[in-house]
Parts: C-alpha cells; structure tokens; sequence
C-alpha cells in the first residue's frame, strides 16, 4: 500500500523503485523488505515526500 502511494500508480517509477529494493536488500544481505528498506529506496530515487 504504501509503496502504491509513493509511485502514484507510475509503472516506470514502481520498477525503479523494486530494483532500488532489491540492491538494497542485496547489500545488507536482507530476506524481506521493511518499511525501512522501502524508505532509503524512496530517499535514493529522491521520491516525493510522504506522510
């Protein structure tokens, strides 16, 4: 839900967001995302600012 928000629906946006996750993920050897990961994801794209 909250990552539907923070793309508003963009495909594009949504793809660059997941793969950004998954570095992330990768590098900190992490299994699931958190809301954490989702978060440095958003600041790394530089995403809007949310609630």
């Amino acid at each position: 839900n909250r990552i539907i928000k923070l793309t508003n629906g963009n495909f594009r946006l949504l793809q660059r967001l997941f793969t950004q996750i998954d570095r992330i993920m990768e590098i900190n050897n992490l299994e699931k995302i958190s809301s954490d990961v989702v978060q440095a994801a958003r600041e790394s794209l530089i995403i809007g600012f949310t609630e």
